[in-house]
């Protein structure tokens, strides 16, 4: 007795990923505003440039905690008020003298 199993590519199965994906969390774009009141997503490198830090050093920054992020599959995403929050969090005034 024959079965039909289907057959899936890896950009198939990459697609399905990604709808299951933006359904669950919406859309998400890594450079750019998005559209209407949706949140700006930034990737690694960009987190990276805007902080003038290392990669291992926003590595360390997501293992102890200190920046929210979201992981899809191997790339991280911080949203842009996360990022600002902790810019301003961190940040330290000029004194008066």
């Amino acid at each position: 007795m024959a079965t039909n199993v289907p057959f899936y590519t890896l950009e198939d199965l990459r697609v399905m990923l990604n709808e299951v994906l933006d359904e669950r969390f919406g859309p998400i774009q890594s450079k750019g505003m998005n559209e209407g009141a949706k949140e700006e997503y930034l990737d690694t490198s960009r987190v990276c440039e805007e902080l003038h830090i290392s990669t291992k050093t926003f590595q360390k920054y997501r293992r102890e905690r200190r920046i929210p992020f979201i992981q899809r599959g191997r790339k991280i995403y911080v949203k842009r008020s996360d990022l600002d929050a902790f810019q301003n969090a961190n940040r330290i005034d000029a004194s008066r003298q």
